[in-house]
């Protein structure tokens, strides 16, 4: 064994692979409204789609609704 391989390990072991943990799901607690066009910005009536900041994934109005509860 040379004195490289003592210092950083070498020597024939496997690294350790990393575990895997289940992701937790994401809560969608950061539902970011988003419009069509900046005509319909802020007309809550107007809002095509909602972007979660958490897992970057969007939603139809009538989903965040039901996300939201």
């Amino acid at each position: 064994m040379s004195i490289l391989s003592k210092i950083f390990g070498g020597g024939g072991e496997a690294a350790a692979a990393p575990s895997e943990a289940p992701i937790p799901e994401c809560a969608h607690g950061a539902l970011v409204p988003r419009w069509d066009s900046a005509e319909d910005m802020g007309k809550s009536e107007r809002i095509s789609s909602y972007y979660c900041e958490g897992c970057a994934t969007s939603f139809s109005p009538a989903e965040a609704a039901a996300i939201r509860g």
